[in-house]
């Protein structure tokens, strides 16, 4: 979670978008303020985000560390289960600082949005898997050939409960091969180019709307 004082009133500001505004009306003194000395806060530890930004990839290793230390925990069965519960809690705080390092919040889909993908000659019908003002994260079956990163891509959309299309051009930025039964599927990390005005706004909305409605 991003935070940051209230210049005003004193009290801390909460919003997941801090990273990506300007100015923000405070939820206590309603006033309007500049965003400044933002700071992440993940399950009771706070931490300066400018200084975790400096720090980003010692903490990423660690994250990674952590991440293979506390599976290999879970199948392990000579574990106590307060070892694996405090392996599991440092995992989250982990991933809270690694969430407020990004520079644009990332809204996750709790249940399928279709996406027409197009990519080196091939289309196939995917989803999304979460959504950001700067990219987002796709799902194609593993039948479909895995996209070539650094490749260009066309993805067409239409977010829920709106019916115009969307048609935005990025570029592959990592994938994940799906592993084994055609069932499964591959995961493809996209950054978007340069959005017309008209999609960036009407992204921006729906983005900061689901923001508000996750925070509540």
């Amino acid at each position: 979670m991003l935070i940051m004082k209230c210049p005003k009133c004193n009290n801390y500001i909460s919003s997941a978008l801090l990273a990506e505004i300007a100015t923000i009306d405070c939820e206590h003194c309603g006033v309007a303020v500049a965003v400044k000395n933002v700071l992440v806060s993940s399950n009771g530890f706070t931490f300066d985000r400018q200084d975790l930004l400096k720090r980003f990839f010692r903490y990423r290793k660690l994250l990674d560390e952590v991440i293979d230390e506390h599976s290999s925990m879970d199948e392990n069965n000579v574990n106590s289960a307060v070892s694996k519960g405090s392996i599991h809690q440092f995992l989250n705080i982990l991933q809270g600082m690694m969430t407020g390092a990004r520079d644009h919040f990332r809204f996750q889909f709790s249940y399928p949005l279709q996406v027409k993908v197009s990519y080196s000659r091939h289309e196939c019908r995917g989803t999304f898997y979460n959504l950001s003002m700067d990219g987002a994260r796709i799902e194609i079956s593993g039948s479909n050939p895995l996209p070539r990163v650094k490749g260009q891509v066309s993805i067409q959309f239409s977010l829920p409960e709106q019916q115009d299309i969307f048609s935005i051009t990025g570029e592959v930025c990592w994938t994940e091969k799906a592993n084994g039964s055609e069932r499964n599927k591959h995961s493809v990390g996209i950054k978007f180019g340069k959005l017309e005005s008209a999609i960036h706004s009407e992204l921006w909305q729906f983005i900061s709307k689901s923001a508000k409605d996750e925070q509540q």
